[in-house]
């Protein structure tokens, strides 16, 4: 028979058969252990009696939209058990040349737990990102082909503005739930925006068929655009990189964002995630150098070193790629190593700073490793100065402190960068015992359009000199900037006023400017 060849199928504990009614025609198995009554007993009665409140519309969802031979599953759903709610694994199978659908429940075991959701069904993308990595690693051992799509249904807002607000609220859960039926594993369906959602897919979904399921739902007048985002089985945690790298740069495009570049932003990601594997292995990476000057003399400081991509991508956009990949580490102790080689053949008048994410800064071993690139070499210590971005932030502030002291101790100064952006705080600056503040540059290119940031600098300034920290300024671009933060107290400026960055460093003396004709500007190239 057609429904137990579907209970073997399944190898599950309780199947039934659903008819277009909704009625219960067939059931067999443990319905006991899972719903407090006998098999028998289901016949005839409405399949929503035993399915929990919370999961009826996904349900419901799930029976409409599957074809006939289709197989789905498996969900997690609750079922109303003899002691309260039962979670099990749902599969169903239409079954062709019969108008039922049939439904196989088993007892849940452990693997994807249940994903939170807001009101209208839909997951944060980051409950979304989390479970989608443990089906990833699920298919990586069992050879499931998954992917992650990304819909964007053009006038859904227009669309829910023009119902009633409780059937608005009625087809939004219908839409989530649709988009959770669809899914790989009953994941529910990221929201990204108004009209824009992310879900996990197999290698047997059909977007057309889903996409009309949506019209249906929110009205013809919606246009859904679909884009498919395949997995490499071979490296799932890569591709999850990749893929919320991607939707990273994908969103700050805007609501607006066609599909297509979402995927051009994926195909990018990749290519940049090969090349810069490559890059760290081969250890060839593209480092330019930046003066930092004294504001008071104008002499050299020192350099910072700064990554570039062919595209020209900035040192943020690196590490920001770096940290996603799971390779931060690795790149900043290959850059570390960069800038040691470059200053054992400069003159040693010259000194360098290297980035490293506070990301590697928590990492076990990464201080050590610091201190041992310089091992053979104790001398280039001094001259090796090390900047702490603000990208990741920090969990454990007096962990961190105490590894930014045995760099210290080594005879490396570290400097706290971008201050005022991001992650770095006050707290920070109170925790955290360095010997440079460096001011992020939307303090300086503010200076005349926010009146408050310039009163908020020149505190901070005197706060750092209260404290015995050295300050630096970015992005200092004009005379009359320079000018102006001398004067509220900072100690050393960057930016193109006084050098764009260099292949090579180089020791250039610079006397103080004692006076200047009008209109001059002296520059360092």
């Amino acid at each position: 028979m057609l429904q137990l060849l579907a209970f073997v199928f399944a190898s599950a504990d309780l199947v039934m058969e659903i008819g277009e009614t909704g009625q219960v025609t067939f059931a067999t198995g443990a319905a006991g252990r899972l719903l407090g009554r006998s098999a028998e007993t289901l016949v005839g009665r409405p399949w929503r009696e035993f399915v929990a409140d919370g999961d009826a519309e996904f349900m419901d969802a799930a029976l409409q939209g599957i074809r006939a031979g289709e197989r789905r599953g498996p969900f997690l759903i609750d079922l109303n058990g003899p002691r309260g709610p039962q979670p099990v694994n749902l599969c169903l199978f239409q079954m062709p040349q019969r108008g039922g659908v049939a439904v196989a429940f088993s007892l849940w075991q452990p693997g994807v737990a249940s994903v939170p959701t807001d009101e209208s069904g839909l997951a944060s993308r980051e409950d979304f990102e989390a479970a989608t990595a443990e089906l990833i690693r699920q298919a990586e051992q069992n050879g499931t082909t998954l992917s992650v799509d990304l819909l964007e249904v053009a006038g859904l807002a227009v669309a829910l503005a023009g119902m009633e607000p409780d059937v608005a609220e009625a087809t939004q859960k219908k839409l989530a739930a649709t988009l959770q039926a669809a899914s790989h594993g009953g994941v529910p369906a990221a929201g990204l925006g108004p009209d824009r959602f992310a879900l996990l897919r197999s290698d047997h979904a059909d977007a057309e068929h889903l996409a009309q399921r949506i019209r249906e739902l929110a009205g013809p007048g919606v246009q859904v655009t679909t884009g498919e985002l395949s997995l490499d089985k071979a490296s799932p945690a890569e591709s999850l990189r990749a893929i919320r790298y991607a939707l990273d740069r994908c969103l700050e495009g805007g609501p607006n964002a066609a599909t297509k570049s979402f995927e051009a932003a994926l195909r990018r990601t990749v290519t940049e995630s090969s090349r810069f594997k490559e890059l760290i292995r081969s250890e060839r990476l593209d480092l330019v150098y930046q003066p930092v000057v004294d504001l008071q003399s104008r002499e050299l400081h020192h350099y910072e070193a700064l990554t570039r991509f062919e595209d020209g991508g900035g040192t943020g956009d690196t590490i920001r790629l770096a940290e996603e990949l799971g390779l931060v580490v690795e790149f900043d102790l290959t850059v570390v190593k960069a800038v040691v080689a470059m200053l054992a053949e400069t003159p040693s008048e010259i000194r360098i700073a290297a980035n490293i994410s506070a990301f590697s800064l928590e990492h076990p071993g990464f201080v050590d490793a610091i201190v041992q690139s310089t091992a053979a070499n104790p001398r280039l210590r001094p001259r090796l100065l090390l900047e702490l971005t603000e990208s990741h932030k920090l969990g454990d502030l007096g962990d961190a402190n105490a590894k930014i002291q045995v760099l210290r101790k080594t005879g490396h100064e570290v400097c706290l960068d971008d201050f005022g952006a991001g992650s770095a705080s006050l707290e920070y600056l109170r925790q955290l015992e360095t010997d440079v503040v460096k001011f992020d540059g939307k303090f300086v290119t503010s200076l005349d359009s926010r009146p408050r940031d310039a009163v908020m600098l020149r505190r901070l300034a005197q706060m750092c000199r209260e404290l015995g920290v050295a300050t630096i300024a970015e992005v200092v671009e004009t005379e009359d900037a320079a000018r102006r933060i001398l004067e509220m107290g900072i100690d050393l400026g960057q930016g193109w006023l006084f050098g764009k960055p260099v292949p090579k460093p180089v020791w250039i003396e610079r006397k103080p400017l004692l006076a200047r004709r009008r209109g001059t500007v002296e520059t360092w190239q």
